[in-house]
């Protein structure tokens, strides 16, 4: 009698283990099956544009090298460059990033097109005064072209490098996580605008560059207020307003 009890109390016990092991094992299961997070959104990196680093390493010897010599010949040798070049350039798309400048670029990228065209028709004429000039004009229209996607100040620009994600990524989904996570970096951005000095030749819009960026300070302070006390119902609007204000200071430049 005592074996029968002792042998059933075994089983209990067998039994009972089995149970827990098959739970933590299910358990465990489950546990592998939860998605990881996506990573944070972070301050992104200024987006390129195809064609112009290339564009600018045929110019570079042109302009440096050949123009200054006199060699006409290796500037005529250049064009079939030139014009491959070109047509990467003129078949890229402007990334988002640069929405804001995009019909100044498409224009500046069509003067630098007739510009390259005209290189060639010159070039054909066998005449070299002329031939220097439309390499000057070649020169001039994509610096003008380049200029368009150049940051206004550097530090404008980092603040933006911050907040492009959050504007066309966070804020869409809603994802108030990683709106709360880049606050640190907006706050150091906003420190360092702060204390940006602006070239000559923006000596004209100074004042009002001053007012525009004390309101975007304030905007960014007030989003940094509502993230930290978890306000999310107040987030989407703050971050709005910042965004706004941000536009407001970069168009002072143009």
């Amino acid at each position: 009698m005592k074996k029968s009890k002792s042998m059933f109390l075994i089983l209990s016990v067998g039994m009972l283990f089995l149970s827990f092991n098959s739970i933590f094992l299910t358990g465990c299961g489950k546990e592998t099956e939860i998605k990881e997070e996506p990573p944070p959104i972070t301050e992104m990196k200024k987006p390129g544009v195809t064609g112009i680093r290339e564009f600018h390493q045929v110019l570079y010897p042109v302009w440096h090298d050949y123009y200054p010599q006199g060699d006409f010949k290796s500037i005529r040798e250049a064009i079939p460059e030139f014009e491959k070049t070109l047509k990467a350039l003129v078949d890229a798309e402007l990334p988002e990033f640069y929405h804001n400048v995009k019909d100044d670029f498409e224009n500046k990228r069509d003067n630098l097109a007739f510009a390259v065209r005209k290189l060639r028709a010159v070039a054909q004429t066998g005449d070299d005064e002329k031939l220097a000039k439309a390499v000057e004009d070649m020169h001039t229209a994509f610096e003008q072209m380049a200029r368009v996607l150049a940051p206004r100040t550097r530090e404008l620009e980092e603040f933006h490098l911050v907040l492009y994600p959050l504007w066309h990524q966070a804020m869409p989904n809603k994802d108030y996580k990683a709106i709360k996570a880049a606050i640190p970096s907006l706050e150091s951005k906003m420190d360092t605008l702060m204390s940006a000095q602006l070239s000559q030749r923006f000596s004209g819009i100074q004042s009002e560059f001053v007012e525009k960026r004390e309101a975007l300070k304030l905007t960014v302070e007030e989003l940094a207020d509502v993230c930290r006390q978890n306000k999310d119902e107040k987030i989407i609007d703050k971050l709005t307003q910042m965004h706004e204000a941000y536009r407001e200071l970069d168009q002072v430049f143009e």
